[in-house]
């Protein structure tokens, strides 16, 4: 695949991520994940915490992209999500995601965020 292939892919996944309903078939079966203090995981473990994390939402998150950066199998976004929660709070979180791929596939994703807004909108 193309860079621009894997560019519109990694956007493609951005936005499924703000939806709450991250697109499996963009990954590939051995896709593994990385985000800060939960270390790596399979796709199995991250479409589960993706899915109780949007859940907390009274609608999918609104995600704004700031900058992309392609280049060879290698996609860099930045990006902003807000929504609001069920509890009445908001939620708005700074994200870099790094893709990379194999055979226009994502087959590793790391996640950046700022983990202690995310853990005091939690609770």
């Amino acid at each position: 695949m193309s860079t621009e292939d894997n560019r519109a892919t990694a956007l493609k996944m951005v936005a499924t991520l703000g939806a709450g309903a991250p697109d499996p078939s963009l990954l590939t079966p051995d896709a593994v994940w990385w985000a800060p203090g939960r270390g790596e995981f399979a796709n199995e473990a991250f479409l589960k915490i993706a899915g109780s994390f949007a859940g907390m939402f009274k609608a999918p998150s609104k995600i704004t992209v700031f900058g992309v950066t392609a280049e060879g199998d290698r996609v860099a976004v930045e990006a902003e999500g807000h929504a609001e929660l069920i509890n009445g709070k908001v939620y708005r979180n700074r994200y870099h995601y790094l893709f990379l791929f194999r055979d226009g596939k994502i087959c590793e994703a790391r996640l950046y965020n700022d983990t202690k807004h995310a853990a005091e909108i939690a609770g």
